[in-house]
């Protein structure tokens, strides 16, 4: 009670400070056009082979989410009844099988969006297109197909109780977010360091430029931070393969918590938030000079409050007392850049709206606009809710838990890949695949992907979560954890009511789907020869 009192007081503090700091040295991103007379970006220009190769990345990123969703939805009706509307899918697909697969291909389709994305970027900074890139693009996209279907293989084989010899080289570990066995794990990994490679090949010539007459220094740093973040994402994953079968728990839940809270919470929110700052300036939004000022600032805020903020997980697997206060204090400030996020979110949305029908990325731009208000709500307000140390202690794994999850990862990771996607998207197909008919159903998407998750998250999780939590205070934590907590009939309201946010949700997907396919069917040529005087002045001065 003490220290939630605290952290409470802390989180106020910090506000107040960092809202002082940030005005005091000005550090917004700044627009670097006149609202009435904008320098609108070209989407139009030539692409090379290994960029066009990338269409296909996006079209099994749609496939993952659908069927990532279908297992959520899936999970959903397992709290209720024993089956899907009477059907027993249970003794094919038991819990934990829809479970890992839930997790495993959110990270999966994530990852893919941005090593998509990432890759169609390598030709844009260097300006011509690397020996045998297109080779490479195919390698990773086919490996990481093997990985993601074999994994997913093996994590039913495992939890069906066929192929248990070697179930921890092939089937499941057991590990929440860390499902898959250690050889898919180690594929995994060489997959994301393909991906580095692919990026180096581009990203290392574009930096040696830095210091030449006529180029802009700052985007030169903006490129490095890029590299350096993406360098991270596989780096950081490797703390998966410190957990062995015969790992104590505390050790073994030690390094899960570096994957569920460093590396999907602190890696991948400075990869966001860095690749954000590359895509305003070349989006010709923002000035890189500000932009790296900005950068600079929120990622010193995301590491430095999360890196400690991860002891709020310390307590559950019997580490030392002083993490109580440390996480709870740190875990309290995180909400800071969070908040800081919404502000650059909504100066992004506003250089959209402002730019009018014209602006060729609108779609881009709903679902970063989207993104900040949920890392605000979803990923801030939530996490600190259910971190706090006071709740923390009888909901721990209580449906607040999910409640953070979903709006987290749905509502900040889910919608900056989708607006990536269609960042590069619109710059690999033609004109005309983007009529005002395909804008439209794009609009129709991100409303109907955020009112399904607001309604999946605010009108039955956290509702069904106070209840739980309620109950926990009650009568104990164990009681609040029984199945018999279900079966009471607004348990019941809660949980079917859920069916409408879940198909709205799922209507949104399906509309995303039918444009994925649609301008994927749409690529322009590769044309190698011409894209080099058309791609080659990004880091020239502004």
């Amino acid at each position: 009670m003490t220290w939630t009192a605290i952290s409470v007081a802390l989180l106020v503090l910090g506000l107040g400070a960092v809202i002082w700091f940030q005005r005091r040295y000005d550090l917004d991103t700044k627009l670097s056009f006149d609202l009435e007379h904008p320098q609108l970006p070209d989407p139009d220009k030539p692409i090379t082979t290994s960029q066009r190769k990338t269409g296909k990345y996006f079209l099994l990123i749609m496939l993952l989410f659908g069927a990532q969703i279908l297992c959520g939805e899936l999970l959903a009706h397992y709290y209720i009844e024993d089956g899907f509307f009477g059907l027993p899918i249970q003794n094919l697909l038991p819990f934990n099988v829809a479970k890992s697969w839930h997790l495993q291909l959110a990270i999966f389709w994530i990852a893919t969006a941005w090593l998509g994305a990432a890759a169609y970027m390598v030709p844009r900074l260097l300006g011509r297109e690397p020996r045998r890139q297109g080779r490479l693009i195919d390698v990773l996209f086919y490996s990481l197909i093997f990985v993601v279907v074999g994994s997913l293989i093996g994590e039913w084989l495992s939890m069906m109780g066929k192929g248990n010899k070697g179930w921890w080289l092939w089937g499941a570990t057991g590990w929440e977010y860390l499902e898959l066995g250690k050889v898919w794990q180690f594929l995994f990994i060489a997959a994301m360091g393909l991906w580095v490679f692919i990026l180096l090949r581009g990203f290392l010539p574009a930096m040696r430029r830095a210091g030449t007459p006529g180029i802009n220094t700052d985007r030169t740093r903006l490129t490095t931070m890029l590299l350096i973040s993406a360098v991270a994402i596989p780096g950081f994953y490797l703390a998966s393969l410190f957990i062995l079968p015969n790992s104590h728990v505390t050790y073994a839940d030690y390094w899960r918590w570096w994957i569920v809270h460093l590396w999907v919470e602190g890696i991948f929110e400075c990869f966001a938030v860095i690749l954000i700052g590359w895509l305003m300036v070349d989006l010709k939004l923002a000035t890189s000079r500000s932009t790296i000022r900005a950068l600079y600032f929120q990622l010193i805020l995301l590491m430095g409050t999360g890196v400690v903020g991860i002891g709020h997980h310390y307590f559950w697997i019997g580490d030392n007392s002083i993490w109580i206060p440390l996480g709870a204090c740190f875990s309290a400030l995180e909400v800071v850049p969070l908040c800081l996020l919404v502000w650059e979110a909504w100066t992004h949305y506003r250089a959209y709206r402002e730019n009018g029908a014209q602006f060729p990325y609108k779609g881009t731009f709903m679902f970063l606009a989207s993104m900040g208000v949920w890392n605000a709500v979803g990923a801030g307000a939530t996490g600190f809710l259910i971190n706090a140390p006071a709740i923390n202690y009888f909901e721990h794994g209580t449906q607040w838990t999910p409640a953070h999850a979903h709006a987290a990862m749905a509502g900040v990771y889910a919608f900056f890949s989708i607006a990536i996607m269609l960042y590069a998207l619109r710059n690999i197909s033609r004109r005309q695949a983007w009529s005002e008919k395909t804008e439209a159903w794009i609009r129709r998407s991100c409303w109907a992907l955020n009112i399904g998750l607001a309604g999946m998250v605010f009108v039955s999780l956290m509702p069904l979560g106070f209840i739980q939590l309620a109950d926990a205070v009650a009568n104990g934590y164990w009681h609040a954890r029984m199945t018999s907590f279900y079966d009471s009939t607004l348990a019941k309201v809660l949980l079917w009511g859920r069916m409408t946010w879940d198909l709205i949700f799922t209507a949104g997907v399906v509309m995303l789907l039918g444009v994925v396919i649609h301008v994927v069917r749409n690529l322009k040529p590769a044309q190698d020869h011409e894209m080099a005087e058309s791609h080659q002045q990004w880091d020239k001065v502004e």
